[in-house]
């Protein structure tokens, strides 16, 4: 019962029969308290401001980062009490709601943080605020929930190549090509005797003074290629049992080859047929949805990002690949073909994949022919081809088979 009320309505009716002066001194004093001050409160409330430092937070697994929220009181009231809590996604440390209680004088502005630990991948959205203010005498109280959102982005573990079973120099590279347009000065082809119009970097300087006449260096002509990811998310081809486990480590083998060609100043893009999800708090389940990008053919869901070098390239693919899930009936073997068609001779594709399926061997042999370079990487159980195993550099296909077997992962660059 709100005896605020009763006794301002009791009030109302006492003074026509005692017209007494101290009688309209606390019944105004009351109604001003009890209407002014919720009026006040509100409006206070009202204006309030909510801000956050950043609109998002990047972590590795294990790493621990802080999320702070700024709220403002833009009025000459203050504001007694304020009590708040974040909604988190249920994966995100079990969704369990950070809480907190301040207060705000006037024109004050305050910032509350929590901390966060990166346990699983993905991409998790934080919100909406769920806010409360109150005033001394509890009288009133108003609580709203504001739309303020933050973004957490948890990158797949990053390996180096020999914790998955694999070579520590993957056995790929640029081609060699007999037309000179592009003498690479890393490989040494000989030497001959300097000619006229023969630029001085190619003086072989050592070789001239003990031959004591000017000898000219002659390189090997590559063509410098691009790398391509391929990452096979199609839920179809991964064992039931087995789909989390497998199609997790296929993501963190197509993470682990990403970093390493940036080690190596690679020129590297990605193409995967898996859907971009994210994970929301349950006070925001009902904008939950599952974002999916159109692939070059027939509408077919895939990711793709055009080679590029350096490490912002790193960090765009490691973002794609926190957010990307399972799809099914997303098939990759003529996405594999579809991206051939749009890529330069010579690029050379690293494909991940749970099953060497013939119809995979089968395309990837049929691009070798074609002049491309292809390594397949499964992350399964199931070998069909076990003779391509780790074979030679001169075999027209390599398969490789990965095993993780620390679990200590690699910082990135």
């Amino acid at each position: 019962m709100n005896w605020w009320k009763f006794y301002l309505g009791l009030f109302l009716l006492l003074i026509p029969f005692f017209p007494a002066k101290p009688l309209y001194i606390v019944f105004f004093t009351l109604a001003t308290v009890y209407w002014g001050g919720g009026g006040m409160l509100r409006y206070a409330f009202q204006k309030m401001e909510v801000s956050r430092t950043s609109d998002s937070t990047r972590l590795f697994p294990g790493e621990m980062g802080e999320i702070s929220i700024t709220l403002q009181n833009r009025t000459m009231v203050p504001l007694a009490w304020l009590s708040g809590h974040e909604n988190l996604p249920l994966a995100l440390e079990g969704g369990r709601a950070r809480r907190w209680v301040l207060s705000l004088g006037p024109l004050a502005k305050e910032s509350v943080s929590y901390s966060i630990t990166a346990s699983d991948r993905g991409f998790y959205t934080t919100g909406p605020l769920d806010i409360t203010a109150g005033e001394p005498l509890g009288l009133h109280q108003f609580s709203a929930s504001i739309s303020s959102y933050h973004n957490i982005v948890v990158y797949p573990r990053i390996f180096e190549l020999s914790e998955l079973g694999l070579p520590s120099r993957l056995p790929y590279g640029n081609i060699r090509t007999r037309l000179p347009l592009f003498p690479d000065s890393s490989r040494l082809a000989g030497v001959r005797p300097y000619e006229a119009g023969d630029p001085r970097q190619s003086i072989h300087w050592k070789l001239s003074a003990r031959t004591g006449e000017l000898q000219v260096k002659q390189f090997q002509h590559t063509v410098a290629v691009d790398t391509i990811v391929c990452l096979n998310l199609d839920a179809d081809d991964y064992l039931i049992r087995n789909l989390y486990l497998d199609s997790e480590l296929a993501i963190e083998t197509a993470a682990s080859l990403a970093n390493y060609l940036a080690h190596r100043g690679e020129t590297f893009g990605l193409v995967t047929n898996g859907c971009i999800s994210e994970q929301r708090s349950e006070a925001n389940l009902q904008d939950e949805e599952s974002l999916q990008l159109d692939g070059p053919e027939g509408g077919r869901t895939s990711i793709r990002l055009l080679p590029r070098k350096g490490i912002s390239q790193l960090m765009q693919i490691l973002e794609a690949l926190a957010r990307v899930q399972c799809s099914w009936g997303a098939e990759f073997v003529p996405l594999l073909t579809s991206e051939a068609g749009h890529l330069a001779w010579g690029t050379t594709f690293l494909v991940v994949t749970p099953v060497d399926s013939p119809e995979l061997v089968e395309t990837a042999t049929a691009l070798v022919r074609r002049g491309y370079q292809v390594l397949i990487f499964v992350v399964g159980a199931r070998i069909l081809h076990p003779q391509l195993l780790y074979r030679t550099s001169q075999s027209p296909l390599q398969l490789f088979r990965v095993q993780k077997s620390e679990p200590a992962a690699l910082d990135v660059l």
